[in-house]
C-alpha cells in the first residue's frame, strides 16, 4: 500500500464528512443514526489525521504570524517575518547555508504555533 499525500488524505477526511451527512439526512430512527456514527468512528479511526495547514491555505495576519515559528519540509523549523512577494514568505533559518534570511514557498511552511517577541536587552 501506497503512502497516501496530504491532498489525498483531506479529500478522503472531506468525502468522509460528505458522506456521513447524506446518510444522516436519510436515517429514519436512532438505531440507522447510531450505526451511521458507528461507521464513520470506524472509517475514520483508520484514515490519517488531517494534516495542519500549511501558509498557502491561511492568510497572512500580522498578529499571528509575525515572527511566528513554522515548519519548513526540508529546512526545519523557521521564524516568518512577513510576506516577501504574493508566492514567498520571508523567514529567518540558522540551521541553512551562509545566510539568515530566505523567502520561502507558503505551500512548504506549516505553523507550529509558537511565537516569539522581541525585547530589549537591559545592561
Amino acid at each position: 500500500m501506497t503512502t497516501p499525500t496530504r491532498q489525498e488524505i483531506i479529500d478522503a477526511h472531506e468525502a468522509l464528512a460528505v458522506l456521513i451527512r447524506f446518510a444522516s439526512r436519510r436515517a429514519e430512527g436512532h438505531d440507522e443514526m447510531d450505526q451511521i456514527l458507528a461507521w464513520d468512528t470506524a472509517i475514520g479511526a483508520i484514515f490519517p489525521p488531517l494534516p495542519r495547514p500549511t501558509m498557502a491555505e491561511v492568510e497572512w495576519d500580522d498578529d499571528k504570524h509575525y515572527l511566528a515559528e513554522a515548519e519548513h519540509v526540508t529546512l526545519g523549523k523557521v521564524v516568518m517575518i512577513h510576506p516577501a512577494t504574493d508566492a514567498r514568505i520571508r523567514c529567518l533559518c540558522k540551521w541553512y547555508g551562509p545566510h539568515w534570511v530566505y523567502n520561502l514557498t507558503p505551500a512548504h511552511l506549516t505553523p507550529t504555533g509558537k511565537r516569539y517577541t522581541l525585547t530589549e536587552a537591559q545592561e
